[in-house]
């Protein structure tokens, strides 16, 4: 567990210092403290080291933001998520607006679906509800994207009121009221 943990940080760190695909195993081995042959011993590549950062980052933050959604207060849990990845900037800036860009963006949508279908408190009931899921995270990890790019002039408040009022209310009056046949 030690060393696991000691790769995810090393692996956060040389995020926030250099682009994702600048980073070899190496380097993170040895800002772990550890030999290069452990880092394989506990991951098949970085691509898999980084995909457990994600999730663990995912989970940590839908334990923050849910309790909110589950009230019906989206504005704070649009808040509650803007100041999650603003206290996780640097690891946020690599994952969604990071020099690879689109490639690492559309693998955090994908960690990100796969951690929110595993946490569903109930499964799916037709296509609305993975419609919902699909929009809901591509939405909010594009706004995020952009808004890292304009952290100066766009601040917390601002942008949480843009997520609610563009991507949690509108869905959630779809939800209230689907389109006939869904």
């Amino acid at each position: 567990m030690r060393t696991r943990d000691a790769l995810r940080q090393a692996m956060t760190e040389l995020a926030a210092e250099s682009p994702l695909d600048a980073i070899t195993a190496r380097a993170i081995a040895a800002r772990a403290g550890v030999g290069y042959a452990t880092f394989f011993r506990h991951y098949a590549d970085k691509d898999a080291l980084l995909s457990e950062v994600a999730d663990r980052l995912i989970r940590q933050f839908l334990e923050q933001v849910r309790p909110m959604l589950l009230q019906h207060n989206r504005r704070a849990a649009a808040r509650t998520m803007c100041q999650f990845v603003l206290d996780h900037l640097a690891i946020y800036q690599a994952l969604i607006a990071g020099g690879a860009g689109v490639t690492v963006r559309e693998q955090m949508l994908r960690q990100t679906l796969i951690t929110m279908s595993e946490t569903r408190r109930r499964k799916p009931e037709g296509p609305m509800d993975d419609f919902v899921l699909f929009h809901i995270v591509s939405a909010v990890l594009n706004q995020l994207a952009w808004w890292l790019r304009n952290l100066d002039t766009v601040d917390v408040d601002a942008m949480a009121e843009i997520i609610e009022r563009t991507v949690l209310t509108p869905i959630s009056e779809l939800r209230r009221t689907p389109p006939e046949g869904l």
